[in-house]
């Protein structure tokens, strides 16, 4: 069975719209077969969205791992003006429904196909990462090493994780990396992890 971060071209295409309200209003995107999630928003994507739309964010935003788009395009809509919104993935059919949901609102922001940072170029002054988890603690570690580096001076990086997942030892690593690591929300097992 493929993970859902494996492009297959030979699957087919069974686009659905999902719908979920935030900060009173309602989103509605397009998804589709071959992409996280693509039923509903999961939990840890709302929560960690819920959270991330409390802090100041401003400047370059960059959501790594966008999937369809569920964090980056109501970040935008919410901070039009506070963010210039770069979103990447490795799945090209992620990168097209991102792009594609962005449109849908009318908004600017940046789609890149990468695998990590290879095709990503230039510092952010926020990265935002829901960490698939099962592509195992090397892979995720070695982006959290590279995103360290594509932060600007004050830059932050943040995360979502549950804490059966391994949360803790996430941090623990990334600790090693940055000069404070907290966890600033939780809800249902679930961490919002700042490190900077």
């Amino acid at each position: 069975m493929n993970h859902y971060f494996i492009y297959d071209p030979s699957q087919k295409s069974h686009e659905r719209e999902i719908k979920f309200e935030i900060l009173g209003k309602e989103i509605s995107l397009k998804t589709d077969v071959g992409v996280f999630s693509n039923k509903a928003i999961d939990k840890g994507s709302y929560f960690f969205l819920k959270t991330l739309l409390s802090l100041n964010l401003y400047g370059k935003v960059l959501d790594l791992g966008c999937g369809y788009g569920a964090i980056g395009v109501p970040l935008k809509l919410f901070l039009k003006d506070k963010i210039e919104l770069t979103c990447s993935d490795i799945n090209p059919k992620c990168v097209e429904l991102t792009s594609r949901n962005l449109r849908l609102y009318d908004l600017d922001g940046k789609c890149s196909l990468s695998d990590g940072y290879l095709l990503l170029n230039g510092t952010f002054d926020f990265i935002v990462f829901n960490p698939p988890i099962s592509i195992g603690k090397e892979k995720i570690y070695s982006i959290y090493k590279d995103s360290k580096e594509h932060l600007n001076e004050k830059g932050k990086l943040y995360l979502v994780i549950r804490k059966d997942k391994g949360a803790y030892s996430h941090m623990e690593y990334l600790k090693t990396l940055f000069n404070s690591v907290e966890i600033i929300e939780k809800e249902k097992g679930y961490f919002v992890i700042e490190c900077l």
